[in-house]
């Protein structure tokens, strides 16, 4: 049984994995978009020379800079969601070498959408919100101490996931 609830809980973190792979793959298809846009700008027979041509006051590289702006554009306001999903398979195989069997009660009464408070009695803070970031399905929010969130690397690792400094 303890091998069926490793494939269960495998399973689902795969699931959820995958609908935030889609949004990732969304940001992928708009960067590959203007990627393209920006290559035809530089091509002898193209849409954008034809344009060129019939506008004469257009140079190539404007469009070559307002391809760049977009492309950077849509990484920056993609930037989160991508340094989420990466902070969570880089932590959820870490913790897979050190913790083989997680245990996970009550999955079912997490409602799908709205808000919801997570509490944990933890012996160490990190571990505990670790834990829950690899195996809920949903996009989590941490608060954290001020001190923690001042430290280099934990810091720069809570900002990842989105976590907010408190007092």
């Amino acid at each position: 049984t303890t091998r069926s609830y490793h494939w269960r809980v495998w399973q689902s973190s795969i699931m959820a994995a995958n609908r935030m792979m889609s949004d990732i793959d969304y940001t992928r298809t708009q960067l590959a978009v203007f990627f393209v846009i920006l290559l035809l700008a530089v091509d002898s027979i193209n849409p954008v020379k034809m344009f060129l041509h019939v506008f004469p006051q257009v140079q190539p590289w404007h469009i070559a800079s307002i391809s760049i702006i977009v492309i950077i554009y849509v990484f920056i306001s993609e930037l989160k969601p991508i340094l989420y999903f990466t902070t969570k398979v880089f932590f959820h195989y870490i913790l897979s070498i050190f913790f083989r069997d997680v245990q996970i009660v009550g999955r079912d009464n997490i409602p799908t959408h709205g808000p919801v408070i997570f509490t944990s009695n933890h012996a160490n803070q990190f571990i505990d919100s670790l834990v829950v970031m690899c195996t809920c399905q949903r996009t989590l929010s941490y608060i954290l101490a001020e001190k923690s969130w001042n430290r280099n690397i934990i810091g720069h690792l809570a900002w990842a996931i989105g976590a907010v400094p408190v007092r």
